[in-house]
C-alpha cells in the first residue's frame, strides 16, 4: 500500500516496509518515559539508528539503498564519485550500508557506485593517520565527499562535525550533507544559517509517525502525542 503522509510525499511499498522493521527493531520508538536528547531537550520518541541498525540486516540493506538512490537522486552533473563520511557513531554505519548498497543496485549511466570513509569520535595521534579525524586525506579530483547523519533536531552535531572535517582539509562550505530522518525542530534552517547549501533529508518524522499510524503500528493516539510534541519544541527559525 502507499500512504500519502502529511509532507505531500508519498510512502511506496518498499518505504513501508523498511517503516514497520524501523518500529519493529527501535531505530524509531516511543517511551512514556522521555529521552533527553543531545539538544539538551526531553522527547519520547526517540530516533536511534545504532544496534537496532546493525544487528539487522534485513533492515540495514534496504536503508541503504534508500540513502544511495537520494545520494544519486540529489548528485549534480559537476560531482564526482560519492563518498559518504558518517558522523560518528550513528551516520557510520548509515554511510557504509549506502556503499554497499549502491555496488550491488540497479543504476543509470550516470550513477557512480558510492565509497564512504570512517570519522572518528576522537581524534587520532598515532599511526598513519595521526592528529585526523578521517581515515583519509581529501581527493577533489575524485570524490564528491558528503556528510551523514541518523538524525536531526537542532543541527548541532553537523555543525561540530564540519569544525572537525575542516582541520582534515575537508571542502566543508560545499559538502552535501544527508540527514536520514529530521526531527522538524528547526535544524534544517538553523543549519541553512550556519552555512550549509546542500541539505538532503531522507525522512521526516512526523511522516514516519502518520504513517505508522495508518498502518496500525502505532495507535493514532500516540501519534497525535508525537505531533503535539514536536510542535512544542521548536528551535528557533
Amino acid at each position: 500500500m502507499n500512504v500519502i503522509t502529511p509532507s505531500g510525499t508519498i510512502f511506496s511499498d518498499a518505504d513501508i516496509q523498511i517503516l514497520k522493521l524501523m518500529a519493529a527493531y527501535g531505530f524509531v520508538r516511543r517511551s512514556e518515559t522521555p529521552f533527553k536528547l543531545k539538544s539538551g531537550i526531553f522527547s519520547h520518541v526517540y530516533v536511534s539508528g545504532r544496534e537496532d541498525f546493525t544487528d539487522h540486516s534485513d533492515l540495514e540493506w534496504p536503508i541503504g539503498e534508500k540513502i544511495a538512490r537520494k545520494v544519486w537522486e540529489y548528485a549534480r552533473p559537476e560531482d564526482r564519485q560519492p563518498c559518504l563520511i558518517g558522523i560518528p557513531t550513528a551516520g557510520t554505519a548509515l554511510a557504509q550500508a549506502a556503499a554497499m548498497a549502491s555496488f550491488r543496485m540497479e543504476r543509470r549511466k550516470t550513477d557512480l557506485p558510492i565509497n564512504h570513509r570512517l570519522m572518528r569520535e576522537v581524534q587520532k595521534w598515532y599511526g598513519a593517520h595521526q592528529h585526523s579525524w578521517v581515515n583519509g586525506k581529501p581527493d577533489l579530483a575524485r570524490h564528491t565527499y558528503w556528510m551523514v547523519d541518523n538524525v536531526a533536531t537542532d543541527g548541532q552535531s553537523k555543525i561540530e562535525a564540519t569544525e572537525k572535517l575542516a582541520q582534515d582539509g575537508y571542502p566543508v562550505n560545499d559538502m552535501p550533507c544527508l540527514i536520514f530522518i529530521d526531527r522538524q525542530q528547526g535544524a534544517i534552517a538553523q543549519l541553512e544559517r550556519a552555512g550549509f547549501r546542500r541539505i538532503v533529508v531522507v525522512y521526516n518524522l512526523l511522516d514516519i509517525t502518520y504513517a505508522l499510524g495508518e498502518i496500525d503500528i502505532w495507535p493514532k493516539s500516540m501519534v497525535s502525542a508525537v505531533e503535539e510534541e514536536i510542535h512544542a519544541h521548536q528551535f528557533s527559525k
